[in-house]
C-alpha cells in the first residue's frame, strides 16, 4: 500500500454570514477606557469591529493559530475589509503569533513601530501618523523595516480593500493590496518572520479619538498540508 503524503491545501475561508460571531473559530477581546461595543456580525456577510472613540481603545479579532510556514509551506491570507463613519484610527490586517493579548501585535507610534507580537506580518494604518499604509513585520521581537505604502493604496472611507499577504517556508514575505504587489521593489522581503510559530489571521483596530468601525468582509487562509 502506498505512504500517504498528504494531499492538496488545507483552507479555511469565513464570510461571516449569520448574526453572531463562531467562537469556535474566532477569539475577541479589547482593551477598553470606554464604553465599546464587541466585535459583531452585521447585514450581508460582515463583521463589525467597533470602537467609540475613546483614545487608545482597543478591539481585536483573532484566528486560530495553527498555520506554520515551515512545515506547511507558503501561507496566504488575505482580508477584504473598509473603515467606516472615519478613518482616525488604527488598522492591523495580517498574521500574529499572539491571538489573546488585549494588544494590537505592531501600531505605528510616533514613527516607530510599536510590537506586541513576537512574529507578526501585517499592513498598519494608522490616522495620527499619516494616511498610508504601511508593510510591516516582527521577527523574535526584533522589528523589520517599516515601509509605508503608495498614497493610491491609501484607505477610503466606506471603500472595500482586498489585503492579501504571501509567507513562505523561509519567512520571505510579500504583500498585496487590491491584486497589486507592494511589497518593496516587487521581491519578498527576506526572512521576515520566524517560520516555526504558528501564525492566526487577525484584525485589529485601535482608537485614535473619533468613533469608528472596520467592517471585514470575508478572511481567507490556505496552507499546505502537512
Amino acid at each position: 500500500m502506498a505512504t500517504d503524503t498528504g494531499f492538496g491545501d488545507v483552507r479555511f475561508f469565513e464570510d461571516f454570514l449569520g448574526d453572531a460571531l463562531n467562537t469556535l473559530f474566532w477569539i475577541e477581546n479589547h482593551d477598553t477606557s470606554g464604553t465599546v461595543a464587541p466585535v459583531e456580525a452585521v447585514a450581508n456577510g460582515n463583521l463589525q469591529i467597533y470602537t467609540d472613540g475613546t483614545d487608545g481603545d482597543i478591539q481585536n479579532l483573532f484566528g486560530v493559530d495553527q498555520f506554520i510556514p515551515a512545515t506547511q509551506g507558503t501561507i496566504i491570507f488575505e482580508c477584504r475589509a473598509k473603515m467606516v463613519t472615519s478613518i482616525s484610527q488604527g488598522v492591523f490586517i495580517g498574521l500574529t503569533d499572539q491571538n489573546d493579548a488585549d494588544e494590537v501585535p505592531i501600531d505605528n507610534d510616533d514613527g516607530t513601530l510599536t510590537t506586541t507580537a513576537s512574529d507578526a506580518v501585517g499592513f498598519v494604518y494608522d490616522s495620527g501618523e499619516g494616511t498610508h499604509w504601511a508593510c510591516c513585520s516582527v521577527k523574535a521581537d526584533a522589528d523589520g523595516t517599516q515601509t509605508d505604502c503608495e498614497a493610491t493604496d491609501d484607505p477610503v472611507l466606506n471603500t472595500y480593500q482586498t489585503f492579501r499577504i504571501t509567507v513562505e517556508s523561509n519567512g520571505d514575505t510579500r504583500y498585496f493590496i487590491n491584486g497589486k504587489e507592494v511589497t518593496v521593489s516587487g521581491a519578498a522581503r527576506t526572512a521576515a518572520i520566524t517560520t516555526t510559530d504558528p501564525l492566526a489571521a487577525c484584525v485589529a483596530q485601535l482608537a485614535n479619538g473619533t468613533a469608528g468601525s472596520v467592517y471585514v468582509d470575508y478572511i481567507y487562509v490556505s496552507a499546505g498540508r502537512a
